[in-house]
């Protein structure tokens, strides 16, 4: 119900922000990008490629997973985030129900999933507080603007502090987690989560996070690289509405408006949230925020496109014939 609401909120407010920047010219500047929405789709298509690697890499044992089907099984996550407006709370254990799918345990699945998901986390949580701590240094921002960003800040050093004790301690911060929520009762109907289990996984999701620092460097340095052709991305949809932006605009934008969609990533699909946070980026950078409005609407259409891709590529892995786990990591 709560998701609902949220998104017809979000509904609302883009239909508010429309009218405000002006339908007309918003439409005219999306007609302007033309042919340059081809390469900048390329573009998001090569950064799901990369995040599809880095998944590819979280597993542990090898020969079970195929890069083919990594990226496959990160696609049609991507598919179910969007179809369904619940962003990784389906989509990562619709991920970890695929790779079992592909020869590996239920909980294999889950700690390759989530420890894929958790490293992206902590990159762009870390180029999202570079970024706003660039935009609160050079810019001129509203007191409340200020105010807001400084709270955003603070609130992401706080995860990347804190996931790096976690991590160190060796602390259950999952099955912690969803043990309180069962006391509290919190969890919906009779459900009892099996802490045990849950604990094993968290021990699998550790072997990379903690027990392997070279595999963490690794993916974590391939989650880096798979923000390259987001910043790429968004540089050629900048110079296709002939703004004169930098490279260098474009990764601000890009960390900023992360820092914005995580903060409201309860929001379905970022419904509103996207194309409020690039307007107002892009006020505050001396930019025409219609063109924000118009980057994050064209956006918005190259995930759908990567959408219909992903109900493509989940309707081949539920048709193939699931090979029979077998626990065991080498």
């Amino acid at each position: 119900m709560l998701r609902t609401v949220l998104l017809l909120l979000g509904f609302a407010v883009l239909a508010i922000l429309s009218w405000r920047l002006g339908p007309a010219d918003i439409a005219m500047l999306v007609g302007r990008v033309g042919w340059f929405f081809v390469p900048a789709l390329a573009l998001y298509a090569g950064h799901q490629a990369l995040r599809a690697l880095a998944l590819h890499a979280c597993v542990l044992r090898r020969g079970l997973l195929g890069y083919g089907d990594a990226l496959a099984i990160r696609l049609s996550g991507e598919a179910i985030q969007s179809l369904t407006f619940t962003g990784p709370v389906l989509a990562e254990p619709t991920r970890a129900w695929l790779l079992t799918r592909r020869g590996l345990t239920l909980q294999e699945g889950f700690a390759a999933a989530l420890t894929e998901y958790l490293i992206s986390a902590f990159v762009t949580a870390a180029l999202s507080v570079a970024g706003l701590l660039y935009i609160v240094g050079r810019y001129a921002l509203p007191p409340i603007v200020a105010s807001i960003t400084g709270v955003v800040v603070g609130l992401f050093a706080l995860f990347l502090v804190a996931s790096g004790v976690a991590i160190a301690r060796r602390f259950y911060l999952i099955g912690t987690f969803i043990g309180g929520m069962a006391g509290m009762g919190l969890l919906r109907g009779r459900l009892r989560p099996d802490l045990g289990w849950i604990n094993r996984m968290e021990d699998l999701l550790l072997a990379i996070l903690r027990d392997r620092p070279g595999r963490f460097a690794a993916v974590a340095l391939v989650e880096l690289a798979a923000q390259v052709p987001l910043v790429l991305e968004l540089f050629v949809l900048l110079h296709a509405l002939d703004l004169g932006a930098q490279p260098a605009a474009a990764l601000l934008i890009e960390a900023s408006a992360k820092a914005i969609g995580i903060v409201f990533m309860v929001v379905p699909q970022q419904m509103g949230v996207a194309e409020g946070s690039y307007a107002l980026i892009f006020d505050v950078l001396l930019l025409p925020a219609a063109s924000g409005f118009a980057v994050a609407l064209l956006r918005r259409i190259r995930a759908l496109l990567v959408t219909g891709a992903g109900l493509a590529m989940l309707a081949r892995l539920t048709k193939s014939e699931a090979p029979v786990a077998k626990a065991g990591i080498e």
